[in-house]
């Protein structure tokens, strides 16, 4: 019983992980879109907003891997 418990506890943190960083990805990667779209900034920017969205979304996808396998967020 206690093994279920902890494998569903880590599933749980790295849930609110991967939660917590596709928010803090991918918002911001939105409203730098918003601001190139009304010309608040230049086009170029498009190229550190690919980089912010592929890096989020790899963090993100090995945050829901590891929750898929039970493993600790930041420990293995």
């Amino acid at each position: 019983m206690k093994a279920v418990l902890g494998r569903v506890l880590r599933a749980l943190q790295n849930l609110a992980a991967a939660v917590l960083t596709a928010a803090f990805c991918f918002v911001p990667a939105w409203y730098a879109h918003i601001a190139i779209t009304v010309q608040l900034a230049p086009v170029w920017v498009y190229g550190a907003v690919a980089g912010l969205v592929l890096v989020g979304a790899g963090v993100t996808l090995s945050f829901l891997e590891k929750a898929w396998n039970g493993r600790k967020p930041l420990g293995e």
